[in-house]
């Protein structure tokens, strides 16, 4: 019995099926999505393929749980990345986002290759799936938005709008990284400069653009 199963034995089926979606996030960062099987998790867990089909129906059902374990953990990194920026409504912590979301994307791309990628062949996250996880991300990002164009610290779109530009600019940026095609000199000076260009595009005129950290 290995040390998951003993400690599984007893606990409540949500914490049960926890226990597995870290153990399958686990062997995602370790073997990559293409290796992460039924049976193989199963063996990890020190059960049979039943206990990953009771806990979740199937592969794909795997799949969406741990596709919204990744929007989970985006979204935390935002969360705890703002609590640490500069106060509302300061422009800043839409980098600080940004920031966190490339961070996020370098230090998981296994997962980060299930929620934006197709790591898991015929998989498709359900509607309610996609929903919260978006809210939980972009609405993040939204909501700072927001904020900023509220107080005037920003000026121009909506913020749907304003949002959707800052998510756009990092999510390319983060994606080329995982791929190894951003072939800058310097990554973190280049990247530090590019999340800036949404936000710096629309302060108000005669407002100071930040300089690079």
């Amino acid at each position: 019995m290995t040390a998951l199963s003993t400690r599984m034995s007893g606990v409540e089926p949500d914490e049960r099926r926890q226990q597995v979606l870290e153990l399958a996030a686990r062997m995602l960062v370790e073997d990559g999505p293409h290796a992460l099987s039924l049976r193989r998790l199963a063996q990890r867990a020190g059960g049979s393929t039943q206990l990953v089909y009771t806990l979740f129906g199937g592969k794909l059902g795997l799949a969406d749980a741990l596709y919204a374990e990744g929007f989970r953990r985006l979204g935390e990194a935002g969360r705890q990345a703002l609590e640490h920026a500069p106060p509302p409504p300061d422009p800043e912590r839409l980098v600080v986002i940004g920031r966190a979301y490339r961070r996020f994307a370098l230090q998981e791309p296994a997962l980060f290759s299930v929620m934006f990628g197709r790591a898991i062949p015929d998989f498709t996250p359900t509607r309610a799936t996609r929903e919260q996880s978006r809210a939980s991300t972009f609405g993040q990002v939204v909501s700072t938005a927001q904020q900023c164009l509220d107080a005037g610290t920003l000026v121009g779109p909506p913020a749907e709008d304003l949002a959707r530009q800052c998510w756009v600019t990092v999510h390319g940026l983060a994606s080329l990284e995982v791929a190894g095609l951003l072939l800058a000199a310097d990554p973190e000076a280049f990247s530090e400069a590019a999340l800036r260009l949404p936000v710096d595009a629309h302060r108000p005129a005669g407002a100071p653009a930040q300089a690079s950290r």
